[in-house]
């Protein structure tokens, strides 16, 4: 048996199969991009625990609830889930868990069974790890059929109790709850959807990663961002900086919606890569210089880009994910579009249109990149974090003494131009 689920983009992103019907035992795999899935109006991530808990509802659903049931399967999650993660998910209400719709239909079918069902981890060697292999090339062969799926997630009468336990939650608990419940009922803000577009798009070209809603709002608060450039990225994927159209409504401000050196409507597109004012091409061609250093690759500049630099993913040839590169990245590309928002700001509104000169641009990014204040409590870095973020751009980095982290030094330094007499 071969199920197949398409996604809103009309591409065939999980696939999950099951073989041996004589011995009911089944085994999983799944397949995945990670983008957002709608599945008869219901909306949620779309992952490989998602294909793989789905594959064990029709598992279910297909076996005689007096016959014995085994799953097996190469990840550990389902088997953790189902053996100790099933009671908190059901006296919570469920509240928090992408999955809800289909685990407590899959939660519901296991009750309803009159024979034992396990979930056990296929290790490697054994048959059930062949097994395995064997569906992936089943799940493989479904996803090319391009075959749909009949997804079925209600509830029988008598299971289908709504809301949480209000024994023995916790408080936290409730508030998400009554924040979902909010959430369900509000529209998406036009402005808001077509900017994580833009920015799904571009994770897409630049990393190759399809990425849903969730993903991009929780990278605009990695822990590598400063409060004030978390908040200004977090307005910007609103659509909430007060720049362009939003002067447009208020009487006798109307000459503030377009930019005085372009003689357009300003947005934040054009603010960080568009205006030819002094100071966002001088700072990306200075981060870019940074950035080569280390990297052969840079990425080409747009608000997508910037607005979703955390989702960016640089891993070594065995796969592994180089952190140091990730977040040398990430600093650069936030901290250069808060300085771009900064010097933009100090044009228009301290020095009346007055543009900025290349040394004081050159010395805010110097300045920005070397003094990052600490955020809050947050503890010290590992020594080898910071050696892999910032190592091989360094000023005169031979000369420097084996515990030069331990002294005040600056990271990053732009050759000053002489001069002409």
């Amino acid at each position: 048996m071969s199920l197949v689920q398409k996604t809103h983009l009309d591409i065939l992103q999980d696939s999950l199969s099951c073989i041996e019907y004589s011995t009911q035992e089944w085994s999983l795999y799944a397949i995945c991009n990670d983008l957002q899935v709608t599945i008869e109006g219901v909306v949620g991530e779309q992952s490989q625990y998602a294909a793989e808990f789905f594959a064990a509802l029709e598992a279910v659903r297909i076996t005689d609830t007096n016959s014995t049931l085994t799953i097996f399967s190469t990840q550990k999650y389902i088997r953790k889930a189902m053996n100790t993660k099933l009671p908190d998910w059901e006296h919570e209400g469920w509240v928090g868990n992408p999955h809800r719709d289909m685990l407590r239909c899959l939660a519901a079918e296991l009750k309803a069974r009159k024979a034992p069902t396990f979930f056990k981890l296929a290790e490697p060697g054994t048959p059930e790890r062949l097994r395995c292999r064997q569906a992936t090339i089943l799940a493989k062969e479904a996803a090319r059929t391009r075959e749909n799926a009949q997804w079925d997630f209600t509830l029988p009468k008598d299971t289908a109790l709504p809301g949480l336990s209000l024994q023995g939650n916790r408080q936290r608990v409730f508030y998400r709850s009554i924040r979902e419940e909010k959430m369900r009922k509000l529209t998406p803000c036009p402005s808001t959807t077509k900017t994580l577009e833009l920015v799904r798009k571009a994770a897409e070209e630049s990393f190759g990663r399809c990425v849903s809603d969730a993903e991009i709002w929780k990278a605009v608060h990695t822990k590598e961002l400063l409060p004030r450039t978390a908040q200004f990225l977090w307005k910007g994927l609103h659509n909430a900086l007060k720049i362009g159209k939003h002067w447009g409504h208020i009487p006798e401000c109307e000459d503030r919606a377009s930019c005085k050196e372009c003689d357009v409507t300003e947005d934040l597109a054009h603010i960080l890569v568009g205006c030819r004012s002094p100071g966002q091409e001088l700072i990306w061609k200075a981060a870019k210089s940074l950035w080569l250093e280390k990297e052969a690759h840079w990425p080409t500049i747009s608000l997508g880009t910037v607005l979703g630099f955390g989702l960016a993913e640089f891993r070594d040839d065995r796969g592994k994910l180089k952190r140091g590169m990730q977040r040398l990245y990430q600093i650069l590309i936030s901290e250069s579009a808060y300085l771009i928002w900064k010097i933009r700001n100090d044009r228009v509104i301290s020095r009346d249109g007055e543009p900025t000169t290349e040394e004081e641009i050159v010395n805010g990014m110097d300045r920005t990149l070397a003094n990052r204040p600490v955020k809050g409590k947050r503890p010290a870095l590992a020594p080898q974090l910071v050696l892999a973020t910032w190592s091989g751009t360094l000023d005169d980095e031979q000369s420097l003494p084996a515990d030069w982290l331990q002294e005040p030094r600056v990271l990053y330094h732009q050759k000053k131009k002489k001069k002409k007499k």
